[in-house]
């Protein structure tokens, strides 16, 4: 065992590489072929628990992890990543997956996973043939290493105030609402500002409901905090809930008639007709609001374009 690595029993790096197998084969089905290891790893570093107690505070999201293949040969794949074409549900799974596994290690080392500890057992997992990847044998990875940068910006917290790239220029511009399990909540607003500043007009035009997201876009300075204001708050729920389909776990929990809110500390609640309605659950245009950061800035993006 390496001096990284976290002593877990077989079972639990057993049930977590199986749980990753099933994203890597979620991908497959989703888009008709095997990740590579490069879209593997993409997926595993957006889809960090950074809000868990479990973890140290020096992960960045997106992780980056260095790949050494036998012969001490580094890892690189230049085909075009498929990853910003996946559905949200799937970084949703591996997080899920994530989650349980730093758990875990925290429990079996007693103290906070750091990245590089992350980095070992997520190779333990690719080392157990699993996990099918459309370019590398499993015997061939030969070490992972976490890249973790040495400057970092800071974690955002609620009320930062956050200027997100436009694709026709400009921003659209966000508040942090609250960091949670289902990770980090933004308040939207409709329209962009072309200095990246919330003006007036902007603050006059918030989203109802905030969408959860990755910190990978801010850590990384893409999406720049411009402001603090935690007057902006008000605006929108404190505890934002996800919604879940009618009958969306048959024989396990049930989510009602009309479908229910699930609130980060895991209450349940069943909803009634008008707010199915009101958030598309009846008309089949729910969207799932937890979306990988650069899948989010695609559908701003987008959604001026249409305007």
């Amino acid at each position: 065992m390496g001096v990284n690595d976290v002593s877990l029993s077989a079972s639990a790096l057993g049930e977590a590489s199986s749980g990753l197998a099933k994203v890597a084969a979620e991908f497959a089905d989703e888009l008709g072929g095997a990740p590579t290891l490069a879209e593997f790893l993409d997926i595993i570093g957006s889809a960090l628990p950074t809000n868990s107690a479990a973890t140290d505070g020096t992960f960045s999201e997106p992780l980056r992890l260095k790949v050494v293949l036998t012969g001490n040969k580094p890892y690189r794949s230049d085909a075009a990543s498929r990853v910003p074409d996946l559905d949200d549900h799937l970084f949703e799974d591996a997080r899920d997956h994530h989650r349980v596994l730093v758990e875990r290690m925290r429990a079996a080392s007693g103290a906070p996973v750091t990245p590089q500890q992350f980095a070992s057992a997520i190779l333990q997992m690719l080392q157990s043939g699993r996990i099918v990847l459309a370019d590398v044998k499993s015997e061939d990875i030969r070490k992972l290493t976490a890249d973790v940068p040495k400057k970092r910006i800071a974690r955002p917290k609620p009320g930062d105030v956050l200027a997100i790239p436009a694709g026709d220029g400009g921003c659209h511009m966000a508040v942090v609402v609250v960091l949670n399990r289902f990770g980090t909540a933004l308040g939207l607003f409709h329209g962009t500002s072309a200095r990246g500043r919330l003006n007036a007009d902007l603050r006059r035009a918030p989203r109802k409901r905030p969408v959860y997201t990755d910190n990978g876009r801010v850590l990384d300075g893409t999406w720049k905090i411009v402001d603090h204001d935690d007057s902006l708050l008000a605006l929108f729920p404190s505890d934002p809930p996800i919604y879940h389909r009618p009958n969306a776990w048959p024989g396990i929990v049930d989510t009602g008639e009309f479908g229910a809110a699930e609130t980060a500390d895991g209450t349940l609640r069943l909803i009634e007709p008008g707010e199915a309605r009101e958030v598309g659950l009846l008309d089949g245009t729910y969207r799932h609001p937890v979306h990988h950061a650069a899948w989010l800035q695609k559908l701003l993006d987008d959604e001026v374009d249409r305007s």
